[in-house]
């Protein structure tokens, strides 16, 4: 992820994640989860906009959305402390020891409670935005450590390319040599809390010495898409929270009929849902499918594909 200066502004991508692999391996004595997990960034964006003046002329902070994605956002997802953009530019203003400052501006088309990760990602936006206008010139490793405090997905988006992510996510070792995979997400309008799906799960206590036992189907995962074998791949994917979601939202099963129906190469829930996606043979059929889907009226339809 990086920012780039607009004239006397700066502007920075924050894109949506898809997890091609998750598996929860039990309930961690700080209360978190213990997960592995395969993550990769695809080409659906939240827009973060830093200006030196707000619109009333003032250089004293502030965060808001466009007005083009406010209708509902500010509701569900205020524009406050309570933000982790918010908490994003305050946390690198207090490392820092200055005052933030200037105008934060945040147009969403990554739908929220989705499992796309479109808040983490923000997160990561607005710490490498701040980092870039406020030249304070933190490097890449600072700003991850800031990001690692901020929430699971933080630091891998501040990676910016496919990783597995371990520990409650904050673990992040870049993968290379990924295919980019031609991909049709559907959100539907029913959200799901990920605090909710996990308890849904009700995982056992985690407990170190037995291990990864997914680990073996993740390293076959891996070494498919290496070697560009999406039927073989499919083989490998999992998510540990399709049931649980699935039990909040029944709507995610029959997105799984649906797209088991379109002749995709796989085909499963992202994170805690409530989105879901399929694996395309190209971009040509993921445009068919997503016409299919657009259909069924389940939700918001995204053809895209992952970031290499």
């Amino acid at each position: 992820m990086y920012a780039r200066r607009i004239g006397d502004a700066w502007e920075a991508l924050a894109p949506a994640k898809l997890n091609l692999y998750l598996d929860v391996l039990g309930r961690r004595p700080d209360g978190f989860h213990e997960l592995e997990t395969l993550l990769a960034p695809i080409r659906l964006y939240d827009r973060l906009v830093w200006h030196p003046h707000d619109i009333d002329g003032s250089a004293e902070f502030s965060f808001r959305y466009h007005p083009f994605s406010a209708t509902t956002l500010v509701d569900q997802a205020p524009p406050d402390e309570r933000n982790l953009v918010w908490r994003a530019v305050h946390s690198l203003a207090a490392a820092a020891g200055r005052p933030p400052h200037g105008s934060f501006v945040l147009t969403k088309r990554i739908p929220i409670q989705a499992g796309l990760g479109g808040g983490s990602s923000d997160a990561a936006a607005a710490l490498v935005l701040a980092n870039a206008a406020w030249n304070i010139g933190y490097s890449p490793a600072r700003l991850s450590d800031l990001a690692a405090q901020l929430g699971s997905d933080v630091p891998f988006f501040m990676a910016g390319q496919t990783a597995v992510c371990r520990g409650r996510g904050e673990r992040v070792a870049p993968v290379d040599s990924m295919p980019r995979l031609n991909v049709v997400v559907v959100a539907p309008r029913e959200g799901i809390s990920t605090a909710g799906a996990f308890r849904e799960l009700d995982a056992p206590e985690w407990n170190p010495a037995e291990g990864r036992q997914g680990h073996t189907r993740l390293a076959q995962l891996l070494e498919s898409l290496r070697r560009g074998s999406l039927t073989s791949a499919a083989r490998w994917m999992t998510n540990a929270l399709q049931a649980a979601a699935t039990s909040l939202c029944p709507v995610v099963e029959r997105l799984g009929t649906i797209f088991a129906s379109l002749g995709c190469c796989a085909h499963q829930l992202t994170g805690s849902g409530s989105a879901y996606f399929g694996v395309m043979r190209s971009a040509r059929h993921a445009r068919r499918a997503a016409a299919v889907l657009a259909s069924a009226n389940l939700g918001a339809v995204f053809t895209t594909a992952t970031c290499r």
